[in-house]
């Protein structure tokens, strides 16, 4: 014992020698270690996890692909926008979300901050060197509507800039433009379909509405040569709840006129609700064919109990009553920007008008699914002021896919990697910007060409070039098919 005790004095004796024998200077200060920064946490993270457990793991088509990934992601980290990208597929190019307001704006028809008029440059079978814009289509409450200006109406002046005749022949022309179209008041000049030249000073609005039919009319043989009967054109750019009972008006006149073939264009229209598609194709539907089924919807794995089947005829009570106005033969004027919904109309018809339905026009864009609104906060409370029309407490709308449509025949919309990938037309046109909706217009032309002869016209002849125009075309006046990853719905409630 006293062997140990010895030994551990001569070490501690040393230990000691060594710690008071060091200068101050020799020892390094310590640096305080720094308290670790609070997590940032995202504003929307609620929202995010709200999302991913109520609707995405549940709703979303293909949910049993990214749950497990989505379960790794640290949603504190994204605002909501990002976050919903990064639920979704690899191969979903269609699912999208809003916010509330914007949600409410559509709801309204009440379009903000516009002149109420879609501009375009020629895209096809341009004659060499007409890099002009034009106007694609115009509302009938936008301000310039008011002064005269109607589709195919050629831009050619806004306050400080002059455009040549032949159109821009400088990026610096394109880039006053793109800077100044909006300014308010605002000075323009036009060339007008029938070579009138107009110009006036207007003032942009706070906001235009429109029930998004853009043309509604009945033509005789008085109008095209050659008709032996009332035909009907009818022209609606988007499928909205909110303007059915027009849609009613229009299909209630086209049947007092006695219309049994119809022109029905939707080349500008990106698809929407889908109890709008049901409205439509239940007049346009041969007679006979009420209670019909037109489109099968199939969900994913754990909601397979939702699949349905969806029936010409608008229901009530459990059953069907005729709303058809006795067509038989139907026109349907397309293009790439036809989506969703008005391909789910075209084919929800097909099965039953073989030989009757035509289409003219490009491919459609090919989306063959569908989407639920699901809005946060998703208490109950939101919820029934939703359905009862009042979206007031809605803050982030959402559209998944959570369905895919086939047609009685079980066919489903064709559909690629990417747009566009849909139905092909039985006669390839141009889109006539030069004319507005009518007679004169070469693809309402074609089609009442092709009832009075049985055959479509010659396309016009213009000459192609693809060397000119690089750089001269206006990016911003690219169609939304081309420009939003997410375009086109069908959508239920």
């Amino acid at each position: 014992m006293k062997t140990k005790f010895y030994r551990l004095s001569i070490l501690f004796t040393i230990f000691f020698t060594v710690l008071v024998s060091c200068n101050k200077e020799d020892v390094a200060p310590v640096e305080p270690t720094p308290l670790p920064e609070p997590e940032k946490v995202s504003p929307d993270y609620s929202a995010n996890l709200y999302l991913r457990k109520e609707y995405m793991d549940q709703y979303y088509y293909w949910a049993d692909d990214v749950k497990g990934a989505n379960a790794k992601l640290d949603l504190k980290k994204y605002d909501i926008y990002d976050a919903f990208d990064a639920m979704l597929y690899k191969d979903d190019r269609w699912s999208w979300m809003e916010s509330g307001e914007s949600f409410r704006a559509t709801k309204s028809g009440e379009i903000s901050e516009t002149w109420g008029v879609s501009w375009a440059q020629r895209e096809d079978y341009v004659e060499a060197g007409d890099y002009s814009v034009y106007v694609c289509f115009i509302l009938p409450e936008s301000p310039l509507a008011k002064k005269g200006v109607t589709r195919g109406a050629k831009l050619t002046g806004i306050k400080g800039l002059k455009i040549p005749e032949d159109g821009f022949h400088t990026q610096e022309q394109i880039d006053y433009l793109n800077e100044h179209l909006y300014d308010s008041p605002q000075t323009f000049e036009f060339k007008l379909p029938n070579g009138e030249k107009i110009s006036f000073e207007a003032t942009l609005p706070k906001s235009v509405s429109t029930n998004f039919i853009l043309s509604e009319q009945v033509f005789d043989g008085g109008d095209f040569l050659g008709l032996d009967g009332a035909v009907g054109y009818f022209n609606l750019y988007q499928f909205e709840s909110a303007f059915k009972k027009d849609i009613d008006a229009a299909f209630s006149r086209f049947k007092e006129a006695g219309v049994k073939k119809m022109i029905v264009d939707l080349r500008y229209n990106s698809g929407g609700s889908a109890d709008v598609c049901q409205r439509m194709i239940s007049y346009l539907a041969p007679a006979g064919l009420n209670g019909k089924p037109y489109v099968t919807r199939t969900h994913n794995n754990l909601l397979s109990s939702l699949n349905e089947t969806q029936y010409i005829g608008e229901e009530k009570s459990s059953s069907y009553r005729d709303m058809s106005i006795g067509l038989d033969e139907i026109y349907f004027i397309m293009d790439h920007g036809s989506a969703s919904s008005s391909e789910v109309l075209y084919n929800g018809l097909r099965p039953y008008m073989k030989g009757k339905i035509h289409m003219v026009g490009r491919q459609t864009y090919g989306k063959p699914n569908g989407m639920y609104v699901l809005i946060y906060p998703g208490d109950n409370e939101s919820y029934e002021k939703y359905n009862s029309g009042d979206y007031s407490l809605a803050k982030w709308v959402f559209y998944p896919i959570c369905f895919f449509n086939k047609n009685s025949e079980g066919e489903s919309i064709p559909y690629g990697p990417s747009a566009p990938s849909g139905f092909r037309p039985d006669n390839e046109r141009p889109d006539d910007i030069l004319h507005d909706f009518g007679v004169e217009e070469d693809r309402i032309k074609a089609c009442l060409t092709h009832i009075v002869s049985g055959s479509y016209p010659e396309v016009p002849v213009t000459k192609r070039t693809k060397a000119q125009g690089n750089g001269l075309r206006i990016l911003s006046l690219e169609p939304e098919w081309k420009t939003n990853p997410n375009y086109g719905s069908y959508i239920v409630r």
